[in-house]
């Protein structure tokens, strides 16, 4: 053969190759493009902090703030307002003797005031948000080894899938990492009988593992048994409750229940609760275990279905609890609250369990820091049973940077029986690192001698 067509050979073969290599890359560049297209957490920077309203819709909600803000809402005006609030709350407060007040029940509307979350919360939830997916059980992926809210523009095109990402995002606020409060003073109410109870407990939280403020985060160290949050509580009050200690133990392992232990002062013993007995009524109160903080044990025990969004009434800057407040004796609903308004995400919530004492839940979301601002419980009969209100403020931390925000008053009221309790809020420290040796069975021993 002669070399020159050898060589023309030659240089046609490595041509024919390039343009293989050249479409093979081709194709695999807008494979890779088609992936992110449809997977937006990779493809987009996750949009937080995500103001409740923004341009037009805000202006609009300035403009009907001149009519109302710093206006005195009883209940002869509630009817003005009703698409605002929640069903349970406007049937209270059309109701006012049966809850026990002696005239009008009433609250005040403020302006809506943007959250400011904190510095860690923002970059905790750019940095691992765009990672958030969840499994076929639609349990979160990688739970207490990321931190942040996970999924802050939830899929609103999926009620389930949507539903349980803001069920996520709802889990995923710490408060700060750490928290130590006193709950008091704070009164059971038979609104019938206009009898009362006191009620108080000093309360200690913290989150081992999806921290987002104070360091060491995301997890603490050497936490060989995968906590992911603990909570202790002292009962101050009535005499009967006081010392009654709890301990509640929560893991990253969301198949593992949570552990519940508490000691009852007038028994001088220790019991562990199972996950059956989460559902007993504290104490005379009108909450149950889980109502503790909206929802405090795994979310994967629930299904969900996103409603949609909401405006709602409801207290995100409540001023000196203390002093803007008010009820009479055997009212079990405050007067004073400050609401204002808000495009809250609107979640319901039912326990997998059959047998649960709730057919559902309704969560209301505030959708700039996922806290929950309001709950509404229905009996097994699809009844509305109880409202579970919670107040807040803002509060600087102790040793991280920003605010952070907290309950500093609330109510829970029973519709059906007529019965509320009230309490509110001395904060001692938010955004604080607590002695672990706090939250262990050995610390609640010491306890009973």
């Amino acid at each position: 053969m002669n070399i020159n067509v050898f060589i023309e050979r030659e240089d046609e073969i490595m041509l024919h190759k390039r343009k293989i290599v050249g479409l093979c890359c081709f194709t695999g560049l807008f494979i890779l493009l088609l992936v992110l297209s449809a997977s937006p957490g990779l493809a987009q920077e996750v949009k937080f902090p995500t103001p409740s309203y923004e341009g037009e819709e805000l202006a609009q909600v300035r403009e009907w703030e001149k009519t109302w803000v710093g206006k005195k809402v009883t209940t002869t005006e509630v009817d003005q307002v009703k698409d605002l609030l929640p069903d349970a709350v406007y049937q209270i407060m059309k109701n006012p003797k049966d809850f026990g007040a002696e005239g009008d029940l009433w609250f005040e509307v403020v302006p809506y005031q943007e959250y400011t979350p904190s510095p860690g919360l923002i970059e905790s939830t750019k940095k691992y948000g765009p990672q958030a997916q969840m499994d076929g059980n639609l349990d979160l992926m990688n739970y207490g080894k990321v931190a942040g809210i996970p999924f802050p523009q939830p899929d609103t095109s999926d009620p389930v899938k949507g539903g349980t990402q803001a069920a996520w995002n709802f889990d995923g606020y710490t408060h700060g990492d750490g928290t130590r409060v006193n709950n008091g003073p704070a009164n059971i109410v038979d609104c019938r009988s206009r009898l009362e109870r006191s009620a108080g407990q000093l309360r200690w939280m913290m989150f081992w593992a999806g921290r987002s403020d104070v360091d060491p985060r995301p997890e603490l160290p050497k936490n060989k048994r995968n906590v992911h949050r603990t909570f202790f509580q002292r009962n101050t009050a009535p005499p009967d409750f006081a010392d009654t200690t709890i301990l509640e133990v929560k893991y990253q392992d969301t198949t593992r229940d949570c552990d519940l232990w508490i000691y009852t002062a007038m028994f001088r013993r220790i019991r562990r609760y199972t996950t059956k007995q989460r559902s007993d009524m504290i104490d005379g109160t009108d909450l149950i275990y889980d109502d503790n903080n909206g929802w405090y044990t795994h979310i994967n025990l629930n299904s969900y279905k996103l409603i949609g969004q909401k405006d709602v009434l409801v207290s995100r800057h409540q001023k000196e609890p203390y002093k803007t407040l008010s009820r009479v004796s055997g009212q079990g609903f405050w007067n004073g609250v400050q609401r204002e308004k808000v495009k809250c995400w609107v979640v319901e919530a039912v326990n997998k369990d059959q047998d649960y004492i709730y057919s559902k839940r309704i969560w209301y979301l505030d959708p700039e820091n996922w806290q929950m601002n309001v709950q509404e419980m229905y009996d097994r009969q699809g009844r509305l049973w109880k409202l579970q209100e919670m107040f807040y403020e803002e509060y600087k931390m102790k040793e991280a940077e920003g605010m952070v925000t907290h309950v500093n008053a609330e109510h829970t009221v029973d519709l059906v029986r007529r019965h509320g309790s009230v309490g509110q809020y001395e904060i001692f420290g938010l955004g604080i690192t607590l002695d672990q040796k706090i939250f262990s069975v050995a610390n609640l021993q010491q306890l009973t001698y």
